[in-house]
């Protein structure tokens, strides 16, 4: 089972690759950083509706040589039916500064999702309403507090128990930003999930997220790996 993951990660490694070329136009004359993210989730059941989880992060940047923040997740989900389903969640960040000192963050945000499933094909469509916390001051300047809307559609293809690719798009769209009103970044990501079994599954994917709207404007492009592991 372990040789045959290994094999699916490589058979993506093409696909990862001219994704990166994708967008040659949008990071031209542009900054740009190549990330690593790896992570963990426990999830335990409490009810058929209710769910609870915990997320673990790290984000490695500045092409793969620093770490740029790190941050613990607590989460409740609701099925509200089976194709709705709504989530509130608290995370602390520790984010990574200029001044090379990590500064504490935290945000709230809820989610809510609608899924739907057309034989091996299934789609969400998740909008999320998340606010930034920061310190009272970083760097001798005062923080506000930020409130995003951030949406994401996923699609998937189940080849199998164990396989399943998918695509998703997301967009970051600020609500009380200081200086700008628009959608600020966007992010379209590739790769798949592996089932190794009812309890345990991990997800290998790449992602390319550009900013807009806004200076020194970035375009990263990151690998990530997770777990995901349920009780």
């Amino acid at each position: 089972m372990i040789k045959s993951f290994r094999n699916i990660v490589f058979s993506y490694m093409p696909l990862m690759i001219v994704a990166h070329f994708l967008f040659p136009k949008i990071a031209k004359g542009q900054q740009q950083d190549f990330q690593g993210i790896i992570g963990f989730s426990l999830e335990k059941k409490i009810s058929p509706s209710f769910s609870v989880a915990l997320l673990n992060q790290q984000l490695f940047n500045q092409n793969l040589t620093e770490l740029g923040n790190a941050f613990i997740d607590a989460g409740i989900n609701y099925k509200f039916i089976n194709d709705i389903s709504f989530g509130v969640n608290y995370r602390l960040i520790q984010q990574h500064s200029i001044e090379n000192i990590y500064h504490p963050r935290q945000m709230l945000y809820a989610d809510v999702s609608y899924s739907k499933s057309f034989q091996k094909i299934s789609a969400t469509a998740r909008g999320r309403i998340q606010s930034s916390f920061y310190p009272l001051v970083i760097g001798d300047f005062k923080q506000p507090s930020v409130v995003y809307n951030r949406d994401r559609l996923t699609i998937r293809y189940r080849l199998n128990y164990y396989i399943i690719p998918f695509v998703y798009g997301e967009i970051w769209f600020p609500i009380n930003h200081p200086t700008h009103a628009k959608i600020d970044r966007l992010r379209c990501a590739s790769g798949f999930y592996y089932n190794f079994n009812d309890h345990f599954k991990a997800q290998v994917y790449y992602s390319i997220t550009h900013e807009l709207n806004q200076s020194n404007k970035k375009t990263n492009f990151a690998t990530w790996i997770m777990c995901f592991f349920k009780l």
